[in-house]
């Protein structure tokens, strides 16, 4: 049920039972307040999860306040959140290891922030996924 239902049902009941709004007992609305003061829930809309996507595949914040029109403030704190709930797990396609195995050879000094920068992505997460390519190759 959407916030504004839930709250209009509430309403709605509190102006059968006690009549007039200046009739209403504090407790009826202290809970209606609290019910028209909350904040929706935005963490399941397209947008947030697509952001919440390109954190785990390690994109910078700049590319993703480019690609996907939202306020850098706003990109730190989803990725602090995930961060703070353990739900940064870091991930790759195989497209992304090519390109970072291209230039790991191609590149004169390849150490992680020179293939990070190249990328567009962060230091941390090309260190991770050299780390899985490393222990896919000794396995």
């Amino acid at each position: 049920m959407a916030a504004n239902e839930e709250l209009m049902d509430k309403i709605r009941k509190a102006e059968s039972e006690y009549g007039s709004s200046d009739k209403w007992p504090d407790s009826i609305v202290k809970e209606l307040n609290r019910l028209a003061n909350r904040l929706p829930d935005i963490t399941h809309t397209e947008n947030i999860l697509m952001i919440r996507r390109m954190i785990q595949h390690g994109f910078d914040n700049y590319q993703i306040v480019e690609s996907r029109r939202v306020s850098i403030g706003h990109i730190r704190h989803i990725r602090l959140e995930m961060t703070r709930a353990g739900e940064l797990d870091y991930e790759a396609t195989p497209d992304e290891l090519k390109q970072i195995q291209y230039n790991v050879s191609h590149m004169l000094n390849p150490n992680n922030q020179v293939i990070a920068t190249a990328m567009g992505r962060k230091k941390d997460w090309v260190r991770f996924m050299r780390e899985k390519l490393r222990e896919a190759d000794n396995e």
